[in-house]
């Protein structure tokens, strides 16, 4: 297949988009919107299923986002649309007092919906699924306006949005987050005093970095709390935080972010995100059981987050010995004789020790090549190319991670990552969550085409889903469009 044939997702033209909006929300809601809110999807060069564990991870927002078009009410009502065809159903109607009822754990007595369980994404066929994510926004927002006046919601605040994306839903690329981000900036700007006193984009300079920071950690709360997933933040963070020609390096310690720029890596080399189209879906619990496993590993070598496992600036040889000292309390593949030192028996609950030592395996490799890829992207003397060859061996060797010890790829996934680096990419590796989802290459900018055909010509060969690819430019956050 010639690259020419290959599907290519456009970001599209954001002023176009919004306008397009505006005319489809007067339509749908009889008035029109007070502003048009848009927030990016994030590709993750490394860092995966380490965010809550303490490591540092290297996203990237993108220029593909989500769009949400809003108006006020004053009945505590939301009322929703979503123009993507896989998951609309029509006008959505919920309030907060459907999420209160759920959060209190009355929602079955009341009749109202069960706590969503999907994790990290949006999935086709959860009908009205989606909608949560936006609920639960809200719910999180007025919980941060009782503690921050600025902030504060109205108790009858409600909202109509219309909402569409030009993420590829189920690809792995953070469309969940780049809904709540967006619905979030809607309600800021629509609900709160901040809001007011900032019209238009006045509300992007408002928003500085400390409260970006704190709108994530809402948005983080309303996925964890209201939704149900195991998000560390990582997604929502680069989403509110993430700035144009940089890589977001965040220490999800304390969720302290710097911003390394790229174009010195990029001006002959580009990042291609490649949609395998297998929709990451979490929500069977394969994602909680890895998790799981490595929190078992965790509470047995006693530590309340991995990265305390690592030194400051850690070295292959750490890694080895937080290997060996779990090898050791575990007596090889026993448990015998080990509760006198930690209680590892209890720790690990019954889960397989040889699971848990490869998650643990994986988490801490990973948070190794985070290290390792931040010296590289702060290295000011190091010759591009150079700097190119390195995280592209460092993105490969993350993929042979997630397909060996976190255990969370796929044979598209797979068979993608050896074909694009066959062909001329320096390296390739599965982001996200796993189980589905997109293969991030990073690829010479003349070897580009060829990618593309060899990575849709496998695809057809090996009778996968054609694949979708989307050209990842590091972008600026969420932010007010229209």
């Amino acid at each position: 297949m010639h690259s020419d044939d290959a599907a290519r997702l456009s970001p599209g033209e954001p002023h176009r988009i919004s306008a397009g909006l505006r005319t489809r929300f007067a339509e749908e809601f009889g008035r029109d919107p007070d502003g048009v809110w848009f927030a990016p999807g994030r590709a993750n060069l490394n860092g995966e299923h380490v965010d809550f564990h303490g490591g540092r991870c290297l996203p990237m927002a993108l220029a593909h986002g989500t769009y949400v078009a809003a108006a006020p009410r004053q009945d505590g009502l939301l009322r929703l649309r979503t123009l993507d065809p896989e998951l609309d159903d029509g006008v959505q109607t919920l309030s907060l007092a459907a999420v209160a009822a759920v959060m209190s754990d009355d929602g079955a007595e009341a009749g109202e919906p069960a706590t969503i369980t999907d994790v990290h994404t949006i999935v086709p066929g959860q009908i009205s699924g989606w909608t949560w994510y936006v609920a639960g926004t809200l719910w999180a927002l007025a919980r941060v306006g009782e503690e921050a006046p600025e902030l504060a919601v109205p108790e009858d605040f409600g909202a109509d949005l219309l909402i569409c994306s030009t993420l590829p839903i189920g690809g792995g690329l953070s469309s969940s987050a780049a809904l709540e981000c967006s619905a979030m900036l809607a309600f800021v700007a629509l609900a709160t005093p901040l809001g007011a006193a900032n019209r238009g984009t006045a509300l992007d300079a408002a928003l500085d970095d400390e409260l970006r920071a704190r709108l994530a950690a809402a948005c983080m709360r309303a996925e964890v709390e209201v939704v149900g997933a195991g998000t560390g933040g990582l997604d929502q963070t680069v989403s509110l935080r993430g700035r144009a020609g940089h890589v977001v390096s965040l220490d999800c310690r304390d969720f302290t972010v710097e911003r390394l720029p790229m174009d010195g890596l990029l001006a002959e080399h580009a990042f291609l995100a490649i949609d395998t189209r297998q929709a990451h879906w979490l929500g069977d619990g394969q994602f909680d059981d890895r998790r799981a496993d490595s929190e078992a590993a965790m509470r047995l070598l006693g530590v309340d987050r991995l990265r305390d496992l690592l030194p400051e600036h850690p070295e292959p040889g750490d890694v080895d010995a937080a290997l060996a000292r779990f090898d050791t309390l575990v007596g090889g593949d026993e448990l015998e004789g080990c509760d006198e030192l930690t209680g590892c028996a209890e720790a690990l609950e019954g889960r397989s020790t040889a699971a848990c030592r490869r998650r643990l395996r994986h988490a801490l490799t990973e948070m190794l090549r985070s290290e390792q890829l931040d010296r590289i992207l702060t290295d000011e003397e190091l010759e591009p190319t150079t700097a190119a060859a390195e995280v592209g061996r460092i993105l490969t060797a993350g993929h042979a991670s997630m397909r060996d010890d976190a255990e969370v790829s796929f044979p598209a996934a797979d068979a993608l990552v050896g074909t694009v680096s066959e062909v001329g990419a320096l390296g390739a590796r599965l982001i996200g969550g796993g189980f589905g989802g997109s293969v991030l290459a990073l690829v010479p900018r003349d070897r580009e085409d060829a990618v593309i055909g060899a990575a849709a010509r496998v695809c057809q060969e090996q009778g996968f889903t054609a694949p979708r690819f989307l050209h990842v430019e590091p972008s600026a956050p969420a932010r007010v469009v229209g």
